[in-house]
């Protein structure tokens, strides 16, 4: 089973600290003591330079007039280890993942640590504004469970605490 777990900042100095703490955790090589980074990975930004990643994501905000709107969204997905058990296929499933975001900046951390179920999980710092459109992704239960329903989609497993297997009521 994997999990996904959504975080949303709003109230962070308009999100901007928030915003930037969040762009800077997916460069860490070394972000929690018992785990390390493989690999960042930029879906509409650059992924190798933190501070150009920031500035694309504040320029798109800017260019739609979002500065000041839920800044970014921050989701996790702790990959069961019973399917991914290698980089390989951790990093494929991170890139099929991301797609669920494609008309968003993007910027994805895959990290390895032992969690118990979990060998290998990705970070996705989502611009919440839309790149074709302005507007701002609603992060709603709907939203959610349309993301965790193409995460099984990717991966063949369920998302624990967002989606029931279809046997349960």
């Amino acid at each position: 089973m994997d999990i996904l777990t959504q975080k949303r900042i709003t109230d962070n100095g308009e999100g901007r600290g928030y915003f930037r703490n969040c762009v800077e955790y997916v460069y860490k090589d070394k972000p929690e003591p018992d785990e390390e980074r493989v690999d960042t990975m930029g879906y509409g930004v650059c992924d190798t330079n933190p501070d150009y990643t920031y500035e694309q994501m504040i320029a798109m905000k800017k260019y739609y007039g979002k500065i000041g709107d839920n800044p970014v969204m921050h989701f996790m997905v702790a990959f069961d280890k019973k399917t991914v058990h290698d980089e390989a296929t951790a990093r494929k499933y991170t890139d099929d993942v991301a797609a669920f975001f494609k008309d968003h900046q993007t910027i994805a951390a895959l990290h390895k640590e032992n969690q118990g179920n979990s060998l290998y999980h990705a970070h996705y710092i989502v611009n919440s504004v839309n790149g074709k459109d302005g507007k701002l992704y609603h992060s709603g239960k709907s939203e959610l469970k349309q993301l965790a329903m193409h995460v099984h989609e990717v991966t063949g497993n369920y998302c624990r605490g967002y989606m029931k297997k279809p046997d349960e009521k």
